[in-house]
This record gives structure tokens, sequence and C-alpha cells, in this order.
């Protein structure tokens, strides 16, 4: 049988967050129901570890298989720890996968040190690979989802493999093979916490909107784990690891509201106390008052609600459409009930004007958003953006580190480098420098004598360091 060892990739950044590493979590289950048993996973993020101190430990497991997990800004890692892996045990296997092999399975595959890709949710695919290595297999045509490389280097591509449609059928992530303490200090997505014994969450995958920029790991159809399968997993994660909070990092948890609503009602019926936050999924024009109160009950304490832009024009450019009149006001009320909202926002798009930049930052000024962020507009491979950006001959960087979301300096706006680089950061100035904002972050935000110093250091960094 197998060895397998799995690892998440890891590019020093600005601000170090992390979250479990749910997808080769996922992936562990699903080769453990395949019947493959002897699985190591190995976090650089959560270990802060080098490719080279990656490998050593690598090398110490022996593995027959080693799966590599990357995000587009971490492919640089990747490549160095396939080539670290092959130099060490040469006749291990070496699998891409992960957003970045995604979509960019090709880049990937020309680095002879990786033998195969795995596509999309890897789940079946990465099982039915390890079944057939583990039988002696070489051509590998019938195994949908797999780019790979036969035996005189020549690299097949074959059909996507469709997603899984029903979650429920899916076992949970291993929480068995992560050391949870290991994350308790570790700021996570989101940044400000409750609790430290805290579990990372999806409840459901894809977005139905066709937002330019966004990603597409998941495809657009929006496909959700029910009400019940979600709690019985938290009910694992509390009776089994002492979990006090969750952080769900679903793309649209409130797009079935009566679905986000069941588990909502769940939570409250178990009372088990739970803090829960939402650093990445509402869409804030279908958000209602009344699953803002059902969430608050069940423990929401802080939620993030994403506008990108405040000009109508540009909700146009990147086809998010978003109705901000209406974001508005549920972001008033989410305030007015105690609740912390975080805004994203987006500085760059094509065609974007210094003007329209400016409005979106006095926006989001006058709102009742207690925190924010002002990110650029980064074209990731695979989104509808990259190939808008490259199709008119935009200019993009081969080093994909420099689609790190922090430093990059990709712009694809009509505003001047410079100029877009002074916005933003006096767009953190403006925003936090207020008195009466200050003192209401101050009154909610828990853990203040951690939180605050770190905060501060956060603060300074995206409003004055490079």
């Amino acid at each position: 049988m197998a060895h397998i060892v799995l690892v998440q990739t890891y590019h020093p950044y600005t601000q170090h967050t992390h979250v479990h590493p749910l997808g080769i979590m996922a992936v562990a289950s699903a080769a453990r129901a395949a019947g493959f048993s002897e699985i190591t996973l190995v976090d650089m993020k959560a270990e802060r570890w080098t490719a080279a101190e990656a490998v050593q430990r690598i090398s110490q497991l022996a593995p027959d298989v080693v799966g590599i997990s990357a995000m587009t800004y971490e492919a640089g890692c990747l490549a160095e720890v396939a080539r670290g892996v092959k130099q060490c045990l040469p006749q291990a296997q070496v699998v891409a996968g992960g957003p970045h092999p995604s979509v960019a399975a090709d880049d990937v595959m020309a680095d002879a040190n990786i033998d195969f890709c795995v596509r999309g949710e890897g789940e079946e695919t990465f099982a039915e690979l390890l079944e057939g290595l583990t039988n002696g297999k070489r051509e590998f045509q019938d195994c949908k989802g797999l780019t790979w490389r036969d035996g005189q280097g020549t690299i097949h591509t074959e059909a996507d493999r469709p997603p899984p449609a029903d979650l429920d059928l899916l076992p949970f992530p291993a929480w068995d093979l992560i050391d949870h303490e290991l994350y308790h200090d570790m700021p996570r997505g989101g940044v400000i916490y409750a609790h430290k014994e805290f579990a990372t969450m999806f409840s459901s995958r894809a977005c139905p909107w066709r937002c330019t920029y966004c990603h597409n790991s998941y495809g657009k159809q929006f496909r959700a784990r029910s009400a019940e399968n979600v709690l019985a997993e938290i009910d694992h994660l509390v009776q089994n690891y002492g979990v006090k909070e969750l952080v769900f990092m679903d793309d649209i948890f409130n797009f079935k509201p009566d679905r986000a609503a069941a588990i909502a009602q769940g939570l409250i019926d178990r009372d088990y106390g739970l803090k829960l936050t939402f650093p990445n999924g509402f869409r804030g024009d279908i958000l209602t008052e009344e699953l803002v109160l059902l969430l608050k009950r069940a423990g929401m304490y802080r939620c993030m609600v994403a506008v990108e832009s405040a000009s109508p024009r540009i909700q146009k450019v990147m086809k998010k459409n978003l109705r901000i009149e209406k974001v508005g006001r549920i972001v008033d009320f989410i305030a007015s009930q105690g609740v912390m909202v975080h805004g994203a926002f987006m500085l760059g798009f094509p065609s974007e004007t210094e003007e329209e930049m400016r409005s979106t930052i006095e926006w989001a000024k006058e709102s009742s958003f207690h925190t924010a962020a002002f990110f650029r507009v980064i074209p990731f491979k695979g989104t509808a953006l990259f190939e808008e950006v490259e199709k008119a001959g935009h200019a993009l960087p081969s080093d994909w580190s420099a689609y790190e979301p922090y430093q990059t300096e990709i712009n694809l706006s009509e505003v001047p480098e410079e100029t877009i680089t002074r916005i933003r950061k006096n767009a953190y100035r403006s925003f936090y420098l207020q008195p009466k904002r200050l003192w209401r972050i101050f009154q909610l935000i828990p853990n203040k004598l951690s939180m605050l110093p770190y905060l501060s250091l956060l603060f300074a960094q995206r409003a004055y360091a490079r």
C-alpha cells in the first residue's frame, strides 16, 4: 500500500494569515475512503517552513506519492519542493494540485519534476490516480481531471471531471491528521478572533455570479452541503477537538437563505456557545435582516461584505452588478446589531479612473463598516479578467509570485502606478483615522490586549510601508 504525503505550500507575504489546509485534508479523506490509510500532511504555512525544510521532512517520511497543493503566488514554492523531492526520492511520484495547477496545468507540467497534475476538485481524481499507481498502471487516458506524463515524456490532458454534485457524500476533512494546537496562535482568515480553538469550514462550494476577477476553482454551479451534514461535522469538531469558534470560508454562504438559517438554528438548539465569523462569503444585496439576526443568535460576532467598488460603471465592468444602496442599508443594520462588519474593496480595474477610485474610498469612509481592506485588482489565471487583459495585450508578469495579493504591482487601470499606490495608502488612513470608527472598533473587538497591537502593526504596513 502506498505511503502518501500531502503538502500545503507557503510563499511568505506581508500578512501571515492562514486557515486549516482544507484542500489537502479533503483529498486525504477521499484517499482513505478509497483504502489508502498511510497518509501524512505537511502544512508549510503552519510550520513556516522553507522549501528545503519541507523537503527534509518529506525525505524522512520516504513516501511513494507526494501531492503538492499551491495557490498562484505559491507556484515557485511548488517547483522548489518538487525539485527537492525528486533529488532526494527519485522514485516518488510527484502530483501537483490545488488552485494554480487547476488553471495552469501546462505551465506546471513543463517542470519535469512533476509527474501528474490533478485539476479541479481533486477528491475523486486523486483517489483514482492512487489506485492506478498501486496497480502498476502507466497509462491514464480514462482518468478525468488528470494531466500526466508518459514514459516518453509526452504530456496528456484528459477531459475535465465534473465536480461532485452531492457534497454530503464526501467524507469530512481529515481533522485527525493535523496538529490542532499548531493553528491556535496563528492569525487566521479575517485576522480578528474570539477563541484560539477554531476550525475552518466550507459548507458550500462555488458562486453563481460571474464576477470577472473571481476564481473558478469550484466552477459556477452553487453546490451546498445540507444543514444536517454541516451540523454533524460541527458536532464532531466540538466533541472531539474542543472547537469554540468556526470560520466559514464559503464563497457565498447566504445564497440559499433557508439552508443558512437551518444551520444557524441548529447551532442555537445545540447551545454550544460557539463564536462564528464569516471572513469570505456574504453577498450584501441578497442578505436579509432576518438571517443576520438568526446568525447573531447562533454566535456570529464578525462578518465580511464584499463591495469591491462603489462606482456603478465599475460594477458593470467587473460584472458583479451589486446594488450598492441595498448593501449600504444591510451594513448599517449589521453594525446596529453589535456585529463587527468588514468591507472588502478593490482598486485598479481596467479603465478605472482616479476619480472612481476616490469615490469608492469615500463611500467606504462614510459607511458603517468597522474595518476594511483595499486590495489591488489581480488578474489570476483562469479568471475572465485574465483572459480579458491578455487579449487586450496587457503585459502580465511571468513570475507567479508577482500575483501575491498584498504586494503586487500589477496595474490594469488608467491611473499611474505611483498614484494608485498613494491612493491605496491614503485609503487606509482616511478610513481608519477617525475617532468615531476607532471607538466603535475598540468597543467590539475581542481579545483587546493581543489584537490591538497586531492590528496597529497591520495598519502601519498597509497605510505607510510599501
